[in-house]
């Protein structure tokens, strides 16, 4: 039988994303057979008329011609004890491609975009012409029984080119009209989406409306599915929950009615598709941890890592392997590899990769059984919800993406400075922008018992909600481009009670060379106190930039005056910054930070506990190597027992590790270099 999931020892799961083209599926399939095994794969997962032979909706009688060679598929890999799933490459259709769907399907409604634009192969969802279509197809995929068939990231109402934010086709319209009681245009409804100021009810009527449409599309795919194969499980892949809230998504809901009864599984993307910085992880991970945050309880992650153009040009093996490795770290039972090309190209046209697999499947195997176990990451608390494009505040002339919620920069400042991040319960909240807008006073002010950090949007979202005196601040001005505030130079560190002194300065120049930043003119309360301030180019002291105050409600907060969607940068790290947040955010902990990490520029660091052990990593994401790292949480516990991963997959003791509390306070170091390509991972036994 073919091998699951869920089996004990297959933690480190390759699902691999194959296209077998019919002019190369002899070669692909004996290529699979001779290699899967050697390369550790547990299942693959068979894409159809994919990428630049896709003939935009597939065609039924080509599905139909190639059901067989799906059954040929099937009956081999399990032979190989590989199991096997189906990928149909679009749902509604990624983009046009010069495809026209229309002559092939009379009849078909397509996606319309907010600006008017008609695609000619991406279908709207609600349209009966496709969904007859797609329950023939579907139908015939079901009926070789896959272990899963993925939905593709297009079951969405955004990023289908060339109509790039839909539905405002005539269908949507009349239902829309339906919800509001008169006929509506395009040009209306868009003008009244896009509203400056406090949203028009409109944009809630419409979110709900995209909701409620893509629950039921889900649904009837389901449906499809299971009507031909009850036993075979749904997977989503997602585009990012930001994102998704330009559609008004209700994950829960829409989980649920995709699963239809039987496990769901998730594909949060990795990015990163062609090898870039390394720094392309941190929008990697947290793609896993905010995705999950939004998923129900007990989904089967698998994340996506893709190689493309799908060639040794585009990705290294060890670079990739980073990508893999971080899926398992944050306890991602798979991961789905898009490794190779669709055209029929053999995949040993890149034997990096098959190496990679096999001889790194020992070494992930150990790490995901360690971070597979029950529970919970920790880190300052990062804050989301799905419905931030409802409330959402925009400008005269906005375009239809700023409409996406916030928080994309604030993750990465943390980490990038050696803060850990979760969406977990945590002592301490950071957010920035116009997120709190979705969240209640109530919500509010019980966060307000704790820590918070605020940047210069989020301290205007409560000074607007009238709770400008549990933050510490009497009056602040929105923020407003730096230079037009006068002749300033630089940020000056100088509180000795957050490790600042004066003329330790930091360049007020973001978030790079040449560039500008925006900053709002802040007036503290009586009883705040200055971390930092804008000095004048004789260092003379101009406006505060951060502020830290303790509230009547028993709470901490900092705020920084730096709106971050715009600072945030190259230029806004610095070890002085690093000092500076760090020190922030121990002052909100009460002195027991979740996870600070020190010894050098750009870790990515994490700590799980599971009970009577904890698991913290390291990954460093630079090509210089970390040396004499050191780990910094808060634990009543004292360290038993310090084990390392080793390449070979043993989890041993080593005389460079060595730890010691504290009143409540754990420091963990490494005494040895800690290279790019060989993260760090400890496994703590407590006592």
């Amino acid at each position: 039988m073919p091998r699951s999931p869920q089996e004990p020892w297959s933690h480190a799961w390759y699902a691999l994303r194959r296209t077998l083209p019919v002019w190369s599926f002899e070669e692909n399939l004996a290529e699979m057979i001779a290699l899967l095994p050697r390369y550790g794969v547990d299942e693959v997962i068979i894409k159809v008329d994919t990428e630049e032979f896709t003939h935009g909706q597939p065609p039924l009688e080509f599905v139909r011609a190639y059901q067989e060679k799906l059954f040929r598929i099937r009956d081999e890999m399990a032979r190989l004890g590989i199991a096997y799933s189906v990928n149909p490459w679009i749902t509604l259709g990624h983009c046009d491609r010069g495809r026209d769907s229309r002559k092939d399907l009379p009849g078909l409604r397509t996606l319309v975009g907010n600006d008017g634009t008609v695609c000619t192969c991406c279908a709207c969802p609600l349209d009966p012409v496709w969904r007859s279509h797609v329950d023939k197809v579907w139908t015939l995929y079901a009926q070789t029984q896959p272990h899963v068939i993925w939905v593709e990231d297009d079951i969405r109402t955004f990023n289908h080119e060339p109509a790039k934010f839909t539905c405002f086709c005539p269908l949507h319209l009349e239902r829309f009209g339906q919800r509001v009681g008169r006929r509506v245009t395009r040009e209306e409804l868009v003008k009244r989406l896009l509203k400056p100021g406090q949203p028009d009810p409109w944009r809630k009527e419409y979110f709900d409306m995209q909701a409620q449409v893509m629950i039921d599309t889900v649904s009837f795919l389901a449906k499809v599915v299971h009507r031909a194969s009850p036993a075979t499980s749904l997977g989503l892949m997602s585009s990012g929950p930001r994102q998704h809230c330009l559609e008004g998504r209700r994950w829960e809901e829409f989980a649920l009615a995709m699963a239809d009864g039987r496990p769901v599984y998730s594909r949060p993307p990795m990015g990163n598709y062609s090898e870039g910085s390394l720094r392309g992880f941190y929008y990697s991970h947290d793609s896993i941890k905010i995705t999950r945050q939004c998923m129900p309880k007990g989904t089967i992650e698998q994340t996506e890592v893709e190689n493309v153009p799908f060639t040794p040009y585009s990705k290294s093996a060890a670079f990739t392997f980073l990508e893999t490795a971080i899926s398992f770290a944050y306890g991602c039972q798979g991961v789905t590899m898009n490794f190779f090309d669709h055209a029929g190209s053999p995949m040993q046209l890149d034997p990096a990769l098959g190496r990679m697999m096999g001889n790194k499947k020992a070494y992930l195997n150990a790490l995901a059984q360690t971070a597979q176990q029950e529970g919970s990451y920790h880190g300052v608390r990062l804050l989301h919800h799905e419905k931030a494009s409802y409330v959402k505040e925009v400008k005269a002339g906005s375009t239809y993406q700023s409409l996406s919620a916030d928080g994309g920069q604030i993750h990465e400042m943390l980490e990038s400075l050696g803060i850990a991040t979760t969406y977990e319960d945590s002592a301490v909240i950071a957010t920035q922008g116009q997120q709190l807008r979705a969240f209640s006073d109530a919500q509010i002010r019980q966060m307000l018992r704790g820590g918070m950090l605020l940047d210069a949007s989020a301290a205007c979202v409560l000074v607007e909600r009238g709770l400008g005196r549990h933050i510490g601040i009497q009056s602040i001005q929105p923020p407003k481009y730096l230079r037009d505030l006068g002749t300033l130079s630089a940020e000056e560190f100088f509180n000795p009670l957050f490790d600042g002194r004066e003329k330790k300065f930091l360049t007020a120049t973001l978030p790079s060379l040449g560039d500008g930043a925006n900053f709002s003119v802040v007036q503290p309360a009586e009883k705040a106190k200055v971390i930092s301030r804008i000095v004048d180019p004789d260092t003379r002291p101009v406006y505060p930039a951060m502020t830290a105050f303790e509230n009547s409600l028993g709470g901490r907060v900092v705020v920084c005056a730096w709106e971050l969607n715009s600072a945030f940068g190259t230029a806004f790290l610095h070890p002085y910054r690093q000092e500076q947040m760090q020190g922030a955010v121990r002052w909100l902990a009460r002195g027991k930070a979740p996870l600070l990490v020190r010894g050098g520029a750009y870790p990515l660091a994490f700590r799980k506990d599971m009970g009577k052990q904890s698991l913290l990593g390291l990954f460093d994401l630079t090509l210089d190597p970390w040396r004499n790292a050191e780990f910094e949480f808060a634990h009543a516990g004292r360290a038993a027992s310090l084990e390392m991963l080793d390449p070979k997959g043993n989890w041993v003791r080593s005389a460079a590790l060595g730890a010691e509390a504290k009143a409540g306070v754990v420091r963990v170091r490494y005494g040895r270099a800690i290279p790019f390509d060989r993260p760090l991972f400890v496994r703590v036994g407590w006592k």
